[in-house]
């Protein structure tokens, strides 16, 4: 009996032996393979890293069903086709990641905020905002929970949550996330020459431009640039995005020479890289059209406007919001120099306010760009009372978009006064120009043209009321602005 029972003992010692063998092996053979596939993913090698999860995906759901290491599995194979921008297996992927991380552990752990992160990358790039809003707000709750770590993945949660809101319109809401951004970013050493990081500064250069703080702006975009210049190139796109950034930050501050410069900087950048033989895209036709414009050359920017926006028409890929920009600055340079036949310039701004109210919604500060550029237009045609409807729907957007100090809302109010000025509604006009001149005052140097130009606008509506103690002085001090300028 007792030869019997220790038989019984040795096999199942043995059998327990092989189980944990073949347990270590199991685990020796997923390992290897995992830790391939991280090199991999790490390499950037995204196509490499997804055969090698593939590979091992049937086993790692047999043997580990309700564990880390499928979780892993799947937050690195979704993150994979996400990079690789094969969004329709990336999305069903973290999700089931997403799922299993949040049953695995009561407290939310990195490894979820970076699923979430991913997820809301999938949502930003197929345009789905408010998704794409929820799952970065989400990751940056969990990941904000643990700073020292996760710097860089913090950064790129605010960074991208700052992007939607201004996609949709929310600029005051912006700037806050993009300030965190740059602050997680420089806080996490391996990201202080990273693009990502220049992308932040940039980011927060372009919202700082749009709420008029141009010096503000002008330091944002010079670290950008410094970081873009060094790891990405002189020559690159985001290079001379933020030498058009900062040009008009410099237009902003009254600096109209250094902007030239830079512009003809960027304009030359675009001939050198679409000659010789080559065919320019649509955004380098675009720069080398607004420094034509700035330097004078109104019939070569005309042609090169329309040779971007043929180029778009053309392209396969989906073009609406840069066909959108060209169409402005075209409709533009027909409505402001008298060369050209103004009543050209309706419908490009027409077949631009489509576009955005289309794509970007009919409350987006880009759809209230295109009203306001209509409304000066109507202006100039002596439709009146249409300007000035105009004016005050991209008044109501801007507003809430810039603040009610906005330089946009002051370009508002000025086009809604000087419209109310000649329907003799004088009371009103007053109102909208002081209000639009205390902005310009507040935010724009004292001798810029733009503050000359409301005072003029102001002294018209008092001279057409015979006021003209009132008018006088403001004339004066436009005077004094334009004689300034014009030594510049």
């Amino acid at each position: 009996m007792r030869r019997w029972f220790l038989l019984a003992l040795l096999v199942v010692v043995g059998m327990w032996g092989s189980w944990i063998m073949l347990q270590r092996h199991r685990e020796a053979v997923w390992s290897e393979s995992f830790g391939r596939a991280s090199a991999a993913f790490s390499r950037h090698d995204y196509a490499g890293a997804e055969r090698i999860l593939l590979s091992i995906l049937t086993d790692t759901e047999r043997w580990y069903p309700h564990g880390h290491r499928l979780a892993n599995v799947l937050g690195m194979l979704g993150t994979s086709y996400r990079a690789d921008r094969n969004y329709e297996q990336a999305e069903p992927i973290l999700k089931r990641a997403l799922q299993l991380y949040e049953s695995l552990s009561q407290a939310p752990s990195v490894e979820l905020g970076r699923v979430e992160l991913n997820l809301a990358q999938v949502y930003r790039d197929n345009n789905r905002l408010p998704e794409a809003e929820q799952h970065f707000s989400q990751a940056l709750a969990i990941l904000d929970k643990d700073p020292g770590a996760t710097g860089y993945d913090r950064g790129g949660a605010l960074l991208n949550l700052g992007f939607v809101c201004v996609e949709q319109g929310r600029y005051t809401e912006a700037e806050p996330l993009f300030v965190r951004a740059v602050a997680a970013y420089e806080g996490y050493p391996p990201a202080s020459m990273h693009p990502d990081l220049a992308n932040a500064f940039f980011q927060l250069a372009e919202l700082y431009r749009l709420e008029g703080k141009f010096s503000e702006a002008e330091a944002q975009y010079l670290k950008a640039l410094a970081i873009q210049e060094k790891v990405l190139g002189s020559q690159s796109q985001p290079a001379m995005d933020s030498l058009e950034g900062l040009a008009m930050a410099y237009q902003g501050q009254g600096k109209t020479s250094e902007a030239k410069q830079l512009l003809a900087r960027v304009g030359q950048i675009n001939q050198n890289i679409s000659a010789p033989g080559g065919s320019a895209n649509g955004g380098t036709l675009v720069d080398l059209g607004s420094v034509a414009e700035s330097q004078g050359k109104y019939t070569e920017a005309e042609s090169l406007y329309k040779q971007a926006i043929s180029a778009y028409e053309k392209s396969p890929g989906p073009y609406p919001a840069a066909i959108a920009v060209v169409l402005g600055s075209l409709g533009r340079l027909y409505r402001d120099q008298e060369q050209f036949n103004l009543a050209q310039a309706e419908p490009l701004f027409r077949r631009a306010l489509a576009i955005r109210e289309k794509s970007l919604g009919p409350d987006h500060p880009d759809t209230a760009a295109t009203l306001s550029d209509l409304s000066l237009l109507y202006f100039y045609e002596r439709k009146f009372a249409e300007a000035e409807q105009l004016g005050k729907r991209a008044l109501g957007i801007d507003e809430k978009a810039h603040g009610p100090e906005g330089l946009q809302v002051a370009a508002d109010l000025n086009r809604i006064g000087i419209a109310q000025r000649d329907q003799q509604k004088f009371g009103q006009a007053e109102i909208a120009l002081k209000r639009a001149l205390a902005i310009r005052e507040k935010r724009l140097p004292s001798n810029h043209a733009g503050v000359a130009i409301v005072l003029e606008n102001l002294a018209s509506a008092y001279l057409c009321q015979g006021k003209q103690d009132k008018a006088i002085p403001l004339l004066a001090r436009a005077q004094r602005i334009r004689a300034h300028s014009s030594r510049d």
